[in-house]
């Protein structure tokens, strides 16, 4: 065999190599793709689930003690009639309950978010909660210090789109 045809077999045998190559490039390229999708599908999992927990310890700390409940209950209904204390308490409360609405729009303005629909529904429901005349009162006191702006963005604009 002369060198002439040693060349032409070096240059099959790379051509061979490179079509493996490319192939090797595509295949590794499919792969990374499955696994980013398999990432965002569990990423958004998780942001339900850590919401989920989120409104289940709120939900566990406001009706385990009668005392909490009876705040929680009777601030979100009439505010100015707690005691100094029981303000300072539900309070607390309430920020903690709009802290979980800005963690699901944080979640949903991030893409994570698994529904919009029960996205809504929290939503719908924390202006809910935002319109009793209690929590209307407490944040007659607090506006511009609680919420995050977001939040309190939100609220307000939900406010003005109900006004007649």
């Amino acid at each position: 065999m002369d060198l002439q045809s040693l060349a032409a077999w070096g240059e099959f045998l790379g051509g061979i190599g490179g079509v493996v190559a490319a192939f090797a490039v595509v295949a590794s390229l499919i792969f990374v793709g499955i696994q980013i999708r398999a990432s965002v599908r569990q990423s958004r999992v998780d942001s339900y689930t850590q919401i989920t927990d989120l409104w289940t310890n709120f939900t566990n700390a406001t009706v385990s003690s009668g005392d909490t409940w009876s705040i929680w209950y009777r601030g979100s209904h009439d505010y100015q009639a707690l005691q100094p204390e029981e303000r300072a308490r539900f309070g607390f409360l309430i920020s903690m309950y709009f802290g979980i609405l800005d963690c699901m729009m944080v979640h949903h303005n991030q893409g994570v978010w698994i529904s919009d629909e029960t996205y809504q529904r929290s939503a719908d429901q924390a202006y809910a909660v935002f319109q009793m005349p209690g929590v209307q009162s407490w944040w007659n006191e607090n506006k511009g210090r609680v919420f995050a702006p977001r939040v309190e963005d939100y609220l307000i604009m939900r406010m003005g789109a109900d006004a007649p």
